[in-house]
């Protein structure tokens, strides 16, 4: 179903000299903070000269609407406007046609400099917060996560919040994003555990036929990871070092070094340990889904039009994989591409697989009367991701990260001691 869309220009609508308007958000992998959110607007200046408020610093807002309701897919400011003539082949041009370009706060974040008294030793979510804080921007923790890991205290003098924070969330595993109303939010290496599917596309919602891809893209299984300061007359941080021999013995060494600023060498170890968890198996991809706007019902136009960073979507409809039988894939939102014109609505999310970012389970998302031995031939890390886990309340607190072959076949796991 495809609504009618909104152009809003420093509280002036012009959608009636608006062409397209093409919308970048989010991230295209899971390696990377995201980028600010883009809008690229053409307008029609044929008999309507640039109004004195469409200029650069202006605000703008992109809006879908139905009737009952409406769905802001973008908010940010104006940093470019380039003016121009419509091709009129060997004739005088006649047209005028405009181009806008508008970021979202992430780029505003980036030129706001912050830092004149020292930062003390925090976790990962209060440092991002403090910085934000500096910068004038608030972050609402109902929304914001308080982070896992402790970070280095900094005497920082002078230096964009932008890449303050992002340091901080690069070494926490965590995201600071925006959303798509414009709102600044910080997601730590916890914050994809548990989340619900928000909704449930078939492939036939989807305009393309669906491929999985099964690449190294990703794997990562020795990790060398520098945590603290260095010590004195030394030129590099104290390391911590994680390898899953299974995964170098099958595929070879994919080795990954990182320096971080981490506080203590647990929270470094834990961090290590994490990604080799995550990332020592290849795993099936699937990275950009065309949805088919004009087919969906209301309903479902307005599920997927609530999507936003860290969603979840289910899949289903898919090509059997061969060595599982598997025909539904659990995808996580990392962004998308949105083209907006009279009667169209393009929208191509880009999406990553469940296992790559969520956070491995816990002893109290395995069933009680499961046995050690009932599992096979297969190791915790084997199990590192069940897909969308259903907590049954024990253990929250204990990673699954050692070997099932090192406890005695007959072992349950409600009768595990610690």
């Amino acid at each position: 179903m495809i609504g009618a869309h909104s152009v809003n220009f420093a509280g002036y609508d012009l959608s009636c000299y608006v062409d397209t308007v093409d919308i970048n958000h989010g991230r295209d992998d899971t390696t990377n903070q995201p980028d600010a959110s883009s809008a690229t607007i053409t307008l029609d200046l044929e008999d309507f000269p640039l109004p004195d408020y469409v200029e650069v610093g202006g605000s703008v807002t992109v809006s879908t609407m139905f009737d009952s309701w409406a769905s802001t897919r973008f908010v940010g400011r104006i940093t470019d406007i380039a003016l121009g003539w419509d091709d009129a082949g060997e004739d005088t041009p006649n047209a005028g046609i405009g181009q806008i370009v508008a970021t979202g706060i992430l780029s505003e974040i980036g030129r706001r400099v912050v830092g004149d008294a020292p930062f003390p030793q925090e976790l990962d979510g209060a440092r991002v917060t403090r910085v934000m804080n500096l910068a004038n921007i608030s972050l609402d923790p109902l929304y914001s996560d308080p982070g896992t890991v402790e970070i280095l205290p900094r005497d920082i003098d002078a230096t964009d919040a932008l890449s303050v924070a992002s340091e901080a969330a690069t070494s926490g595993m965590g995201v600071l994003w925006q959303t798509k109303d414009g709102e600044v939010r910080y997601a730590d290496a916890q914050h994809r555990k548990n989340i619900p599917a928000s909704i449930v596309l078939d492939a036939c919602d989807v305009l393309v036929t669906p491929t999985w891809s099964r690449t190294i893209q990703g794997l990562i299984n020795k990790v060398s990871l520098g945590w603290g300061v260095a010590a004195e007359g030394a030129s590099d941080q104290p390391r911590v070092y994680a390898q899953d021999d299974d995964s170098i013995f099958n595929f070879g060494v994919y080795d990954f070094s990182v320096s971080t600023v981490i506080a203590n060498e647990d929270d470094a170890k834990a961090q290590a340990l994490f990604l080799v968890t995550l990332n020592s198996r290849p795993v099936w991809i699937m990275t950009d889904l065309p949805v088919d706007m004009a087919g969906l019902d209301l309903a479902q136009t307005q599920a997927v039009l609530d999507l936003d960073m860290h969603a979840l979507v289910i899949l289903t409809g898919l090509p059997v994989i061969a060595q599982h039988g598997d025909t539904t894939a659990n995808l996580w939102v990392e962004g998308w591409q949105e083209h907006l014109e009279a009667g169209v609505h393009e929208l191509t999310l880009t999406v990553s697989g469940y296992c790559r970012t969520a956070p491995p389970p816990t002893w109290d998302e395995m069933q009680p009367a499961q046995t050690w031995d009932s599992m096979g031939e297969i190791t915790w890390n084997d199990i590192a991701c069940l897909g969308p886990p259903l907590p049954i309340g024990r253990w929250a607190d204990v990673p699954a990260s050692y070997r099932w072959d090192l406890v005695p076949p007959s072992g349950t796991w409600d009768t595990w001691k610690w």
